[in-house]
């Protein structure tokens, strides 16, 4: 009976959600805006700081040290890229909507507004980056005469895991943050350390003699997204053909979505106390 009630108030959220659909839609537009509206510049930092970000890891790793960490089949900078993309939009969202409810308190405190949407609109602002450098991985791809076929479409798939387990992960944050402001600086030693823990700039191939780090590696939620952008771009897999892999991503963030709208009903209320 209480498992019924807890997928009922997920469901609730979800319909919400999508009831707000319209004004989802305008927030996020707006909200992207305004990250670079007061700069002389304006959404050119959008697309800069990525862009130097990309470059600057290609060089020291695929130019400078020139270091062994991928298995070799692709050239480095579209093998860099393919992991890149997805974690710049995960940890771009995570950051930013973790910080959601105190950046925009003056709605918090208003009755009328619905706040279950606010860390949607982070995932939704963050989405045109995401697009446009999934383009320049495409154009970089084909420059180096890599042709994706069918396995492209995975994309999609791979971009609805990547949104239903950052919803369920930053429901938690975003709820606890303004109980808990450290959770910010948290969240940003955890990211330097899982950015290693994710496969961004190796190949698990290089574990290959090491099945027990592989195993240990897999556990990581975002393995499972980055390593299916890379199938999708290189056409190596399809998502059905790692099941196990598949189940165990979706028991965790349907977990993460439960435990998640849990938390924000629970300490919604005392929101307007502490911001």
């Amino acid at each position: 009976m209480r498992g019924k009630k807890m997928f009922k108030d997920l469901l609730s959220f979800f319909k919400e959600i999508f009831q707000n659909r319209t004004l989802l839609k305008q927030f996020s537009v707006n909200d992207f805006k305004s990250r670079y509206a007061g700069s002389a510049l304006g959404i050119f930092w959008a697309f800069a700081n990525p862009l130097v970000m990309v470059v600057t890891y290609w060089f020291v790793f695929g130019v400078g040290f020139k270091a062994a960490m991928t298995d070799g089949k692709y050239p480095f900078i579209v093998f860099l890229l393919t992991g890149l993309v997805p974690w710049m939009y995960f940890s771009e969202v995570l950051g930013s909507a973790t910080n959601v409810f105190r950046e925009y308190s003056y709605l918090v405190k208003k009755v009328v507004f619905n706040i279950r949407i606010l860390p949607s609109v982070k995932l939704f602002s963050a989405m045109y980056m995401h697009i446009f450098f999934i383009a320049i991985a495409l154009i970089v791809a084909l420059f180096n005469h890599i042709i994706p076929g069918l396995h492209l479409l995975q994309l999609v798939y791979y971009l609805f895991c990547m949104i239903m387990f950052l919803t369920g992960l930053t429901w938690i944050t975003s709820s606890i943050q303004p109980f808990f402001p450290d959770i910010n600086q948290f969240i940003v030693v955890i990211m330097q350390a899982l950015m290693w823990g994710t496969p961004v700039l190796w190949s698990i191939n290089q574990f290959a003699a090491h099945p027990t780090i592989q195993f240990i590696l897999k556990f990581n939620p975002m393995f499972y997204v980055v390593q299916g952008y890379r199938d999708a771009f290189f056409g190596e897999q399809w998502f059905w053909d790692k099941p196990l892999l598949t189940i165990y991503f979706w028991v965790v963030t349907i977990i993460l979505l439960i435990v998640g709208s849990i938390v924000f009903k629970r300490l919604k209320p005392h929101f307007s106390d502490v911001l």
